[in-house]
Parts: structure tokens; sequence; C-alpha cells
């Protein structure tokens, strides 16, 4: 099977009301582990990560043959996404690979430059047939000090020029998540996605920073318009405690051992999160 548009499986999953969960690769264990999610979950998945991420499996073609390998392993229904790329070469290098969705991350910036470099981004990939993610507002994180600033979440009106001057087929949201760990339990503001959704109704809508957000707001926010949560924290942590764990009962001799306890905690952690995202109940 081949991989898929990202747009493509938004927009299903905004159809049907549900979001399709987005999990950060950064090296072969958890890429595993998160095919195998899917595959039992029989749900749509999207490998994603950042130039930091593929450049330490060796480079974006080489995550993009391990993520095939995996969809065609397990029959899924995925796509491979650059996440919070940097540059227009990023984009470039991601779309050489054969990425099915690219993100040129530049909500630090005005909103004209950011506006800009997206508008050339969706040149480049709609070229290819690729789809493209953009932010608006911009979604802080721990290493900013996890304050959410009002300033900082996106404005309606603004999101409806954006889309439009620009090309994108999916919008980033910031509504009060934030990348890696709270100082406190979140509140998101689900009014501005409301105004946001009835804005856009043909755009899907993503939100980053799901990690550590409690569930009934994920569940309230994907009833509004979310199709695409964004998760790293989470299975980091999932994945080093599983490590932890593994270390304390197996012979450090034989790193292999470690393999499988650590893929199968991963993979049980995104799998029950494939199903919450869909409305279900995870075995």
């Amino acid at each position: 099977m081949a991989l898929r548009r990202m747009d493509e499986l938004l927009k299903d999953a905004r159809r049907k009301r549900c979001a399709v969960g987005a999990f950060e690769c950064w090296n072969s264990d958890n890429v595993h582990a998160i095919a195998i999610a899917a595959a039992r979950a029989d749900a749509p998945v999207i490998f994603q990560a950042s130039p930091a991420e593929y450049e330490t499996m060796g480079g974006a073609d080489v995550l993009r043959r391990m993520v095939e390998g995996y969809v065609e392993k397990y029959h899924l229904t995925a796509a491979l996404h650059l996440d919070h790329g940097s540059t227009l070469e990023h984009v470039q290098e991601c779309l050489e690979a054969g990425f099915t969705s690219v993100m040129l991350d530049a909500s630090a910036l005005p909103f004209e430059e950011n506006c800009e470099l997206s508008r050339k981004t969706a040149e480049l990939a709609h070229a290819r047939g690729v789809s493209v993610e953009a932010e608006l507002g911009h979604v802080g994180g721990t290493a900013e000090g996890g304050i959410i600033a009002e300033s900082s979440l996106t404005i309606p009106s603004e999101a409806v020029r954006f889309v439009e001057q620009s090309g994108i087929d999916c919008l980033a949201v910031a509504i009060g998540t934030i990348h890696g760990d709270y100082r406190g339990e979140p509140r998101l503001r689900l009014d501005l996605l409301q105004e946001i959704a009835q804005s856009l109704p043909g755009i899907p809508l993503v939100l980053h920073g799901g990690s550590g957000t409690p569930h009934v707001q994920l569940m309230q926010a994907i009833r509004l318009g979310i199709s695409k949560i964004n998760i790293c924290t989470e299975i980091h942590k999932t994945y080093l405690k599983a490590i932890d764990e593994a270390r304390g009962h197996l012979t450090p001799s034989v790193p292999g051992k470690f393999y499988q306890p650590v893929v199968e905690a991963v993979s049980r952690h995104v799998e029950r999160l494939i199903c919450q995202f869909r409305g279900e109940n995870a075995t």
C-alpha cells in the first residue's frame, strides 16, 4: 500500500468527527511501535518527524523507506509528514525523499512573512501532489517557559485570510496547548476553535501539543473540528519508562532483549490514543 496525502486522511476524519493521531518518529523502535499500534487499531495514522529527528535515523529518505516498509507489512493507511521544518530546504529535502505532507513552521514570524513562506511551501508541495500544513498563532513549549500568552493564540479572522492567501491544505491552530509538559492543567480556548472551524469548514484543523491535554478537552476539540492531534512527549515518557523497567530485570549484556518490551509498551500507548481520537475504547 502506498503512503497517502495527509489532507485526504484528515478530511475523512473531519467528516466522521474524529481525529487522526500524528506520532513523532525518532528511532526505528518507535516507528515500529507506531506501525503495530495502527495495525491493531485498524485505523489511519500519521508518522511525522522534524529535521533533527529524521537526521538521527540517517535522513529523510531513510525514514521514508522505513515507514513504507511497515505500511506494506501491516497494510496501513498512513501519511508521512515533515513536522516543524524551518527552511524551504527542509521542505525540498522531504519532497524529494517522498514525504506526503510537509510543514514549514513560520508561526513565530509576523503574519505576512508566515503567509509568504507558507505560500512558497504550498507551491513546491502541490507541484508534487503533496499536502501542506502551516501554523497560525504560535504554540510555544516548555523551553519557552510554558507560558501561553493571549497574543500567541490564533485569531479567527486572520485564519481565513491566511488560508486564502497561502493556499495551504491544513491549519495548525494555537488554542492553549504547548509542546512539552504543562505547568498546570490547560484550558483550551474552545470558543476560538469553534469560530475558526465554522469559518473554515473545508480545511482540516490540527492541534499541536496534544500530550498531557485532558481527554475530555481533546474530545471536545475533536467534536468542534480538530482532525489531527500531534503526540510526542507522552510517547517519549513511555519509551524511557519501558527502558528503565526492562533494565531492572533483563541482562544488560543482551541489549536486543530490551527491544520487545519497549516496542510493546509504546505500541499499546499509541494504540490507546488512536482509539481515543476515534471515539473508541482501546483494549
